[in-house]
């Protein structure tokens, strides 16, 4: 019951990938391995609709608890994950299989940047060129960071820091432990999430990678939402921005958007 995951699924091999973690909202390393998030893969027949754990399956890919813990595949094959312990965005990936893991690193992007808040989260997606990005929030220092890694790259080779949040559209206090990453098949990032602002400054935000970040507010500080999450439907050119309201206790909404141009009405959205 104190378990979180996060899942992905490969068509081509016909698997399905679940990593596991034990929840805790200030991650920290643990000597136990049995409180290491792990990797589950599965495999599917079409035929009796069934899933099967595979051999050797689950293997350790952290080295502690965490609040969050992501999963992506790049075109090299090689799974990553990311997750916040002890106060620094890190990183893992596959080596030679699935199964052969090394130990976490930190995420090779400036000490500064990296360090974060114990209640800050990271979130790792996929993007249509075969390249992965991760996004992560700094309550330290008041930003929302993403960062590219190329396929064709070292593991520990890293494209420049890109900030998301503060810019055109927020200010100040532009950061929280929410997020939530998408992309489109035009290679656009997608990354829904919460400032600390309050009253009429927005508070759910949608960022957008097209070259550059864009930002649009999603609701304010008055609409109360919280843990917002993103979703795309490219056939019907539509946005999904999903969240609880109120913040404590409250039910799911949604607001839409066109995909092609972009922007949400005011108000706490549909029930």
């Amino acid at each position: 019951s104190n378990t979180r995951a996060d899942v992905l699924w490969d068509d081509g091999g016909q698997r399905l990938y679940v990593v596991s973690h034990l929840f805790t909202t200030s991650a920290s390393a643990s000597s136990s391995s049995s409180q290491w998030g792990k990797l589950w893969r599965f495999s599917y027949n079409s035929t009796t609709r069934e899933y099967t754990l595979e051999a050797g399956f689950p293997v350790n890919v952290t080295r502690g608890r965490c609040e969050a813990l992501t999963i992506a595949k790049d075109a090299s094959q090689r799974l990553w994950v990311t997750f916040v312990e002890s106060r620094k965005v890190k990183i893992n990936w596959s080596v030679s299989s699935d199964l052969d893991w090394g130990v976490p690193v930190d995420l090779p992007l400036g000490s500064t940047a990296i360090t974060v808040n114990s209640d800050d989260i990271s979130a790792i997606v996929g993007l249509p060129n075969g390249d992965i990005g991760v996004g992560w929030s700094n309550q330290v220092t008041n930003t929302v960071y993403f960062a590219i890694h190329r396929s064709v790259d070292a593991p520990l080779v890293w494209q420049p820091l890109e900030i998301v949040v503060p810019g055109p559209g927020c200010s100040g206090q532009c950061a929280d432990d929410h997020l939530s990453l998408k992309t489109d098949q035009a290679g656009r990032v997608f990354l829904a999430l919460k400032t600390s602002h309050e009253e009429d400054d927005p508070l759910i935000i949608l960022g957008v990678r097209d070259g550059t970040w864009s930002r649009y507010t999603v609701g304010v500080g008055d609409d109360h939402h919280t843990r917002p999450i993103v979703v795309l439907d490219e056939e019907s050119r539509t946005i999904y921005v999903f969240a609880a309201h109120p913040e404590s206790g409250g039910a799911i909404y949604v607001k839409t958007s066109s995909l092609d141009d972009i922007q949400f009405a005011p108000g706490i959205g549909e029930h």
